[in-house]
């Protein structure tokens, strides 16, 4: 088990990190902070809701990431203007596809693109 947050690893049984408050995941961790890999950021946002959405994504594909600056915790209770927005690392060899993934969240609807209103 380990946390997808902070990347520290806990024994079987625990369910939640204590520090970040995140739901742990099974197995080991997919990048190992500090390890010879080389990582990229490939996202950065401080939108909890663009946050949410760029995680889904990259662990729907099973594009290994690791989110740095987030601190889940102090963002939800003490709000988004004490902490600088958080960025999703990959490794080297998965940062385009990373990067065409995430683009699209990076990219506002443009009037043109927006849906039109639902008649009332």
């Amino acid at each position: 088990m380990y946390c997808p947050q902070c990347g520290r690893k806990y024994r079987d049984g625990v369910t939640k990190c204590p520090d970040c408050q995140m739901a742990l995941a099974p197995g080991a961790l997919p990048i190992t902070p500090g390890s010879s890999q080389e990582l990229v950021t490939v996202f950065e946002s401080s939108d909890a809701f663009v946050i949410a959405m760029a995680k889904g994504a990259l662990e729907d594909s099973g594009i290994p990431f690791l989110i740095r600056g987030d601190e889940i915790y102090h963002r939800q209770m003490m709000g988004p203007l004490l902490f600088s927005s958080c960025r999703f690392v990959v490794t080297r060899d998965r940062e385009a596809e990373a990067r065409e993934l995430l683009q699209q969240l990076e990219a506002p609807i443009e009037p043109d693109d927006a849906p039109p209103p639902i008649p009332q």
